[in-house]
């Protein structure tokens, strides 16, 4: 299996999976892809979902440089790539790892 990390990422990719690392868990709204990659001209909006009975406690990833990417990171990237065009209407994340997706854009071939 192909290992994918960080550093090989474009900047805007780079900044979307920090953005799911610091959200740590909610969601992350209206990401809009352009030609393949993310395009953040327009800040995406963000859902914080805080935990208040317990210890908060953030990625560990988020001190380092460089790391292999978990593969849901990698779906979420193959599925930018696949979208082209369009917007990740919203992004699920859970434990600073995005879950799930929501796709908005030209017709999409559902995954078999």
């Amino acid at each position: 299996m192909h290992i994918t990390r960080f550093l090989q990422l474009s900047k805007p990719r780079q900044i979307l999976i920090r953005l799911c690392q610091r959200v740590n868990y909610g969601s992350i709204l209206n990401v809009r892809v352009a030609d393949g990659d993310v395009c953040l001209e327009t800040p995406p909006d963000v859902i914080a979902d805080v935990k208040l009975d317990g210890e908060i406690t953030g990625r560990s990833e988020l001190d380092l440089v460089d790391f292999a990417l978990p593969v849901e990171s990698c779906r979420l990237l193959a599925q930018i790539d696949s979208l082209k065009n369009g917007v990740l209407e919203k992004i699920v994340v859970h434990d600073g790892i995005p879950r799930r997706v929501v796709l908005r854009g030209p017709f999409l071939e559902i995954p078999k």
